[in-house]
């Protein structure tokens, strides 16, 4: 199943009150990566809840045993997913980053049995329902931005 997804390049003037004093050096990307994340993330966008009901169901294809551990179905995990998408794009914009977020949402995932190789296996969900999702405007500089960007949220969630 392949969905592309074009949407005009919009401005956000959204703004997350994150402490100033919590700058993450764990969260560098150059100028470019972020260019790069922000604007494949606005062209999935439109359908984030299907992007993200598809991201959960080939994450539980790779690994079953994790759907037990994530209540509801898919779709409500989709919803989530949205969200967490969304707050991580939007992030990109601030030098604060979502650090703080990350480690309380990675203990969180830690009192639900989530390990290390779990990140490992959800960030292989994610690039491959990108690659699905944007088809050839997937390059490979993207998918270098976003690997980088998903093993900076791994270092951060796993510590």
């Amino acid at each position: 199943m392949s969905v592309a997804i074009q949407a005009p390049v919009a401005k956000t003037s959204n703004h997350l009150a994150l402490p100033r004093a919590v700058v993450s050096a764990e969260m560098q990307l150059t100028a470019k990566q972020k260019r790069l994340i922000r604007k494949s993330f606005l062209k999935i966008e439109p359908a984030l809840n299907l992007v993200g009901t598809l991201f959960y169901l080939k994450l539980f294809r790779l690994d079953p045993t994790l759907r037990a551990r994530f209540e509801g179905p898919a779709e409500m995990q989709g919803r989530k997913f949205a969200a967490a998408m969304k707050l991580t794009a939007i992030s990109l914009n601030h030098e604060d980053g979502l650090a703080p977020t990350l480690k309380l949402l990675g203990v969180r995932h830690r009192q639900l049995g989530i390990k290390a190789r779990h990140y490992r296996t959800m960030a292989r969900a994610l690039i491959w329902t990108l690659e699905q999702s944007l088809e050839k405007s997937f390059t490979r500089e993207t998918k270098h931005a976003w690997t980088a960007l998903l093993g900076q949220l791994t270092r951060i969630m796993a510590a």
